[in-house]
């Protein structure tokens, strides 16, 4: 009996670091990142150097940290391309704290700020985090309210791609390349090989060679199987994120929010000394809570993580 297995979620973390940050894959992020910019009326970039390139014995599966892609252009800005396929709350404030993060990471303590470069947010999400905005694709930036067209630095840019349902009718009115980029990300697990063949039959060659590279992604055992450890365990975290809400509700914010954190820690580390887990319990400060929660998503260890309290 033969055994179809369904396809991997194109959109999934796996998936796109393996298509953008492999290396000989170059192509595929230069051609993306400049479809964005070009659908935003930006200026192309000659070139994107990965600083996180995709290798499979390193992938770790059993982490939660945020695996995006990191690039780096000739003319030094830094772009950070994120896929997004579930919701959370403070998603908003998560994505200026990586812009953030990625920023501030340029310098080390009392270096000169004129060293300090543009970085640039993409953010892919299948799940519509700005409903009263119309547009599919959105940009962001630092503005003054009486004097909109005025901007105050370039230095911070979130480009936000919302590839939900409510509005995939968007679509059409996106330009191409990144049109074409958008309806391969959204419907190469949806559709017959031979229908995404004609969808993409017109489009750049780059977009058409980024499916024959999902093509044999999916024809991998072992890209397969990291997919699909990396997926089981988004799905457990978040069964287990959505199971301390509940309990947390029910004890109160704060408490439950810090069984959260130590769940969380938990499933990263292993074990939680007894000392630090003190040390967590005892905090009543919501806003902190909420801060080493996101922390811990991208921090290395727990001493790392102890030197945070």
């Amino acid at each position: 009996m033969t055994i179809h297995r369904q396809n991997a979620n194109p959109t999934g973390d796996t998936f796109v670091h393996y298509l953008f940050a492999k290396p000989g894959n170059e192509r595929f992020l230069l051609s993306f990142v400049n479809a964005v910019r070009d659908n935003a009326g930006q200026p192309p970039v000659m070139k994107t150097e990965v600083l996180n390139p995709f290798n499979p014995k390193t992938f770790i599966t059993d982490k939660s940290s945020i695996i995006d892609i990191k690039a780096r252009t000739e003319n030094k800005h830094s772009f950070v391309i994120e896929f997004q396929v579930f919701p959370h709350a403070g998603f908003a404030n998560r994505m200026l704290y990586y812009w953030a993060k990625t920023y501030a990471g340029q310098i080390r303590h009392s270096e000169d700020y004129e060293k300090l470069n543009p970085v640039i947010s993409i953010i892919v999400m299948r799940f519509s985090m700005l409903p009263e905005l119309e547009k599919l694709h959105n940009m962001f930036w630092i503005t003054t309210r009486d004097a909109p067209e005025m901007l105050l630095t370039d230095s911070l840019q979130i480009h936000t791609l919302e590839l939900a349902a409510e509005k995939l009718g968007q679509l059409p009115a996106i330009k191409e390349p990144l049109r074409k980029w958008l309806e391969f990300f959204h419907y190469s697990d949806k559709i017959s090989e031979e229908e995404m063949k004609i969808l993409l039959k017109n489009s750049d060659p780059v977009v058409r060679e980024a499916y024959d590279e999902y093509r044999q992604f999916n024809q991998s055992e072992e890209l397969r199987e990291l997919a699909e450890r990396r997926e089981k365990y988004w799905h457990d975290y978040n069964s287990h994120m959505l199971e301390a809400q509940r309990e947390g509700e029910a004890r109160g914010e704060v408490k439950g929010k810090a069984k959260m954190l130590l769940q969380i820690l938990t499933k990263r580390f292993q074990s939680v000394p007894e000392s630090l887990e003190s040390r967590i319990l005892a905090i009543t400060d919501l806003a902190q809570l909420e801060k080493l929660t996101d922390f811990v998503l991208d921090c290395d260890s727990l001493d790392a993580f102890s030197k945070m309290l």
